[in-house]
């Protein structure tokens, strides 16, 4: 007990001076987590180790981490981007899926983590990119706007595929059928709680102010969503983010939003984040692995700019606004590490894909904040539509 407590002081401490180095360069907090868990893990320093009770709070820590991503969605906004935004998010899932299967096939003869890699590859962050556009003032403009929707169902779809592939491979279900209608049905019912409670929930609560009994028993809705999903095979990631979906609607969504940052963001998520750098090793470190890392930099950038922007011209957006589109989907950030840590633990990948995968995700969330305030700049736009 006494060791793990000092490893979280130690960890706390570190992702809090890493994220306010990050802060300091204009880059995002979560790259000074990632790299203080790399610090005290065993690349480097090797002072804290991954054990029990570290998986445990960095399990709650991603649950918090997508619950919070849910509540911050604007399901207006959301709703608002449409077809377009289904359309681009379905076309920067498939385009980078299938170029991350077919490179991944280059390196390994392994079908299954093969077509993970490309789940990993088709992933893009929505906390990320949100804090990029605010920064940037273009939240709200077209691309933002689709930018934003296209993200959240970019999310949405990579879990459903992770769900499906794990499911497949842990035999959870008779057959691919049988997995796929439990993940149909599953979301078919958080889409109609989604669309149908909260107008209930809010009437219920109308005389009710927000207090910590409020708190709690909206923790313990989300870690049963959570638990729903997982017991039917889904990952419980799933259940967290459509629970914060439904949340994100009711009247007191500032109160527990900010309390739910609170817990996430000053707790758990660091130790999550901080959770992978220590899990990442030099163990089969080699000139393979730096080749694989260089060939997953290539498909990541060019499957979602090539995907994304070309779905967006299919809608007669602007060259210039298409391109915003791609090149703001590009940030693998929180949603990639999930996706490859889920790998990891259940055995699907190796050290040999999930150290690229980490160097992946730190290249592109570096080079998405440079290439939007490049693209954004007025002279870029003229000169993009005039082409």
């Amino acid at each position: 007990m006494e060791k793990t407590l000092l490893d979280l002081v130690l960890l706390l401490t570190a992702t809090k001076i890493g994220g306010l180095i990050s802060r300091k360069l204009k880059m995002p907090e979560v790259l000074g987590a990632l790299l203080a868990g790399v610090v005290l893990g065993p690349m480097l320093l090797h002072v804290v180790q991954y054990d029990d009770s570290i998986k445990l709070l960095s399990d709650l820590g991603v649950i918090m981490l997508m619950f919070l991503a849910g509540l911050e969605t604007n399901w207006e906004q959301f709703k608002k981007a449409g077809k377009s935004s289904a359309v681009i998010a379905l076309s920067g899932v498939l385009i980078p899926l299938v170029l991350g299967a077919l490179s991944a096939y280059l390196f390994f003869q392994d079908t299954t983590e093969d077509i993970f890699l490309g789940i990993i590859l088709s992933a893009t962050s929505v906390s990320i990119t949100v804090e990029t556009l605010t920064e940037l003032g273009k939240l709200n403009s077209k691309p933002g706007i689709h930018i934003l929707g296209a993200a959240v169902i970019d999310d949405i779809l990579g879990l459903v595929l992770i769900s499906v592939l794990l499911s497949v491979k842990n035999g959870s279900g008779s057959s691919l059928i049988f997995t796929g209608l439990k993940i149909v049905l599953f979301c078919l019912a958080g889409v109609l709680a989604i669309v149908f409670l909260p107008n209930f929930l809010n009437r219920l609560l109308k005389d009710a102010q927000p207090g910590y009994a409020f708190f709690t028993f909206s923790l313990a809705a989300v870690l049963l969503v959570a638990f729903a999903a997982e017991s039917l095979g889904i990952a419980s990631i799933t259940g967290a983010y459509l629970c914060g979906l439904l949340f994100s609607q009711l009247k007191h969504k500032e109160y527990l939003e900010r309390n739910v940052k609170v817990l996430s963001s000053g707790f758990l998520s660091p130790i999550f984040f901080a959770s992978v750098g220590l899990e990442a090793t030099f163990t089969g470190f080699n000139s393979k692995v730096v080749l694989i890392t260089a060939v997953m930099f290539v498909v990541a950038v060019i499957g979602k700019v090539i995907g994304c922007s070309g779905a967006a011209r299919l809608f007669h957006l602007r060259r210039s606004e298409s391109v915003q589109i791609g090149i703001g989907m590009i940030s693998r950030g929180e949603v990639a590490i999930i996706t490859a840590n889920i790998g990891l633990q259940n055995h699907i990948i190796t050290q040999e894909v999930f150290i690229p995968t980490i160097l992946v995700v730190l290249l592109t969330t570096v080079l998405t904040p440079v290439l939007l305030k490049v693209v954004f700049n007025h002279k870029t736009e003229m000169r993009l539509d005039a082409a």
